[in-house]
C-alpha cells in the first residue's frame, strides 16, 4: 500500500472521528463516560499519530522525487509557468 493511501485513510478517519464525537457530544448530556473517554482518547492518539507520521513520510518521499526529477511536471508547474509568461508580457 502506498504512503499516500495510508495517509489519506488516517486523515479521513480522523476527520470522521472528529465529526462523530462532536455530534454525539452535542446530543448526549452525559457524554463521555469514563470508559468511553479513555477509549476515545486512545483512538484519537492513534489517528493523530498515524496521520502526522504518514504526512511526514509522504512529504519526505515527494521531496526525494522532486530532487531526483522523477516527478512529472503537473498542472501546478504548468500554471505557474503560464502566470510567469503573462507577467513578462505585461511588463
Amino acid at each position: 500500500m502506498e504512503i499516500k493511501t495510508v495517509f489519506l485513510i488516517f486523515g479521513i478517519g480522523l476527520a470522521v472521528f472528529a465529526l462523530v464525537v462532536s455530534f454525539i457530544g452535542l446530543r448526549a448530556k452525559n457524554f463521555p463516560s469514563r470508559g468511553a473517554f479513555i477509549g476515545l482518547l486512545l483512538l484519537a492518539v492513534v489517528l493523530v499519530g498515524g496521520t502526522t507520521t504518514f504526512a511526514v513520510k509522504l512529504s519526505v518521499e515527494e521531496a526525494h522525487e522532486r530532487e531526483e526529477g522523477e516527478h512529472p511536471i503537473g498542472d501546478e508547474s504548468a500554471e505557474a509557468a503560464a502566470i510567469n509568461i503573462i507577467r513578462a508580457d505585461q511588463a
